[in-house]
């Protein structure tokens, strides 16, 4: 029996890996190197993927995860070490990313365990050479999916990339382009441009536009060819957003398919609403947004009187029919944005993101 190094327990000699215990090797030591980023490259016209400079016929992410990883694990595991085997357990996809949770079935010279590891990977769409030689690679249409705010939620991204997964599996597509500020699919089938257009519409109340750019004349029928672009855009709120709808200030409360839930900390009246009204201009993000925080320190019959926990300034609020229960110490908010004023009390001030 030896004592690990660092957590002083005592084990059996062939359980210890450089004096220390299984446990406290993997924790304070680690298993890698370094942790690689799993490289993942897949045609979108086939599914095919690159594995050892060799594209394989098509199979689940899963089992692409798993062999990728099984390969790159290896090479960057500690020495003395040996990676048996290793189990998939889960994936978590963005665009253009993933962090794949995996069952480790490691080796010593004495001993065999198992851990669980996350490990991240990106996701590189490129044309195999099989497909680039069925054509000529150039496309006809063009979809560019934007959002209406810079970093949207990472679930919104990962629901755009199912759904774009399972329009893309029979797909003509010549190629995918990832960016900060969104996705381009150049296609080369008109009917699945217009199939993509639909479903991203229906599914996220977007919006789009088209334009077409001419390349050239074909003289035997008499018109233009060219690239016909599919500019859409997503609208985007969040839980906690500030928000203006029909002229009033209001609280994104919660998000639903294609709606959110929207309080009116006035009013305090709640209301679900469409988002295509986004579109319509009843519903805005406002350009600038200030929250001030003010302390109440007194509570009268009539009103709340607080004062601005940064200027010192006093607000004096008269009580409505509907105001909360509030208490000395308590927090009142004093919202403004886009000239428009308001002030949060009660439990609703827990709402601002």
């Amino acid at each position: 029996m030896r004592f690990c190094v660092r957590c002083g327990q005592e084990f059996p000699r062939d359980q210890l890996i450089q004096g220390y215990c299984i446990n406290c090797f993997i924790r304070y030591i680690g298993l890698f190197e370094h942790k690689p980023v799993l490289e993942i490259t897949i045609c979108p016209k086939c599914h095919s993927w690159l594995f050892k400079g060799e594209w394989l016929t098509p199979t689940s992410i899963n089992d692409v995860v798993k062999n990728v990883s099984l390969n790159e694990l290896s090479k960057t595991i500690r020495r003395g070490l040996q990676l048996v085997d290793l189990d998939f357990i889960s994936i978590v996809q963005g665009i253009g990313e993933l962090r794949a949770r995996l069952r480790l079935h490691v080796k010593t010279e004495t001993a065999t365990f198992t851990t669980v590891e996350e490990v991240p990977g990106r996701i590189r769409y490129k044309v195999c050479p099989r497909c680039i030689s069925k054509g000529s690679g150039r496309y006809t249409h063009l979809v560019q999916i934007r959002f209406t705010r810079r970093n949207p939620p990472r679930t919104l991204l990962e629901n755009l990339e199912r759904l774009l997964e399972k329009l893309l599996l029979q797909s003509e597509i010549v190629n995918v382009r990832y960016s900060e500020s969104g996705v381009d699919l150049e296609l080369d089938d008109a009917t699945l441009a217009k199939r993509i257009v639909q479903m991203v519409t229906r599914e996220y109340s977007a919006k789009f536009t088209t334009s077409f750019k001419a390349t050239r004349f074909d003289h035997r029928k008499g018109s233009w060819r060219g690239i016909l672009t599919y500019s859409i855009r997503i609208p985007v709120f969040e839980r906690g957003d500030v928000v203006i709808y029909k002229g009033d200030l209001y609280i994104v409360e919660d998000l639903k398919k294609n709606r959110v839930v929207l309080f009116n900390p006035s009013s305090r009246v709640r209301e679900e609403v469409l988002l295509s009204v986004y579109w319509t201009g009843e519903l805005k993000s406002p350009s600038r947004v200030e929250v001030e925080r003010y302390l109440v320190i007194d509570v009268r019959e009539d009103e709340i009187i607080a004062v601005s926990e940064s200027t010192k300034s006093q607000l004096v609020y008269r009580k409505k029919q509907n105001t909360p229960q509030i208490k000395v110490g308590d927090t009142v908010l004093l919202i403004k944005a886009d000239n428009i004023e308001t002030i949060v009390v009660g439990a609703e001030t827990g709402l601002l993101r």
